[in-house]
């Protein structure tokens, strides 16, 4: 059992390490807040919707149709109404982002949002296969769920102010963070959507992203580097090197070949010179050789 999973270790504080390294964290709330900022100068006073919102959300029948950047730029356009859930889920984002972040590097997290976002969006496009979904799925909760979840894996007990005098552990708040996410598709399937509400449900599978990938020791940069590259050439650059390497081994020690020649000088004696084999011969060669250098 390491330390981060002993009881003792739970109580560390959110902002326990002061680093700046952070920066991928940094730049996805910014990202995030400049393009809430673009929708809400795009509004349409009709639809009470954005030009931008609709451009980056994810829509199920736009992918289809080739719109395969809504798979990931879905998790930073929040509808211009959402101000509440913004500012929650970027607050989480940046307290455990950032902490995760120092823990598993920024390399690391870089390819770790876009691959949840990926993952979920995916799943939310496949149910688009199956049954008709007329809303857009978008905003950065998902993300916070996931973080919140993939740290609470690390430091499950513990615990969080969520309100004045009242602290809850960290699982327990993924439990209950994740009930508030399915609030949607709950309201979808009271209202009779059926299995329609299903879709809108998941965005929780971030959770299960988030266990996978501790679970598993997913290690997603190295995936990607696979891919680069810089990283191919330099593999053969060394490969190459490895195989103009050669290692110096001696053929024979001088005890071993002194014991090989006393042998075969009886075996002349006893049966002849006739009875050497080839490879006897070369090692008489050679002791003869080595013998005529040490003379001169």
């Amino acid at each position: 059992m390491g330390f981060d999973d002993r009881d003792y270790s739970q109580e560390e504080s959110w902002a326990a390490s002061t680093q700046p390294d952070n920066v991928v964290t940094k730049w996805f709330v910014i990202l995030t807040v400049i393009v809430f900022a673009m929708g809400a100068l795009t509004v349409s006073g009709v639809t009470e919707s954005s030009i931008v919102f609709e451009s980056l959300a994810l829509k199920a029948r736009y992918v289809m149709h080739g719109q395969v950047w809504r798979l990931f730029t879905f998790a930073i356009s929040h509808h211009p109404t959402d101000i509440f859930g913004i500012v929650f889920s970027l607050l989480i984002i940046w307290q455990i982002g950032s902490q995760l972040e120092r823990m598993y590097g920024s390399s690391e997290m870089l390819v770790f949002y876009p691959a949840m976002a990926l993952f979920v969006g995916a799943v939310f496009t496949a149910w688009g296969f199956i049954v008709p979904l007329a809303m857009p799925l978008g905003g950065s909760a998902f993300i916070a769920l996931g973080v919140l979840t993939l740290y609470a894996t690390h430091y499950p007990r513990m615990e969080v102010c969520i309100l004045p005098l009242i602290t809850v552990q960290l699982r327990f708040l993924v439990a209950i963070y994740a009930l508030f996410g399915l609030y949607p598709a709950l309201r979808i399937i009271q209202a009779g959507g059926g299995v329609i509400g299903l879709a809108y449900a998941s965005p929780v599978l971030s959770v299960v992203f988030s266990l996978a990938y501790r679970h598993f020791h997913w290690h997603l940069a190295a995936i990607v580097g696979i891919f680069n590259f810089s990283s191919w050439k330099r593999a053969w650059r060394n490969r190459v090197a490895r195989s103009r390497l050669r290692v110096y081994s001696p053929t024979m020690e001088p005890d071993k070949l002194e014991t090989k020649v006393d042998a075969l000088l009886i075996k002349i004696h006893e049966q002849g010179s006739e009875s050497l084999t080839e490879e006897e011969r070369a090692i008489l060669v050679k002791a003869s050789e080595r013998a005529k250098n040490r003379i001169s």
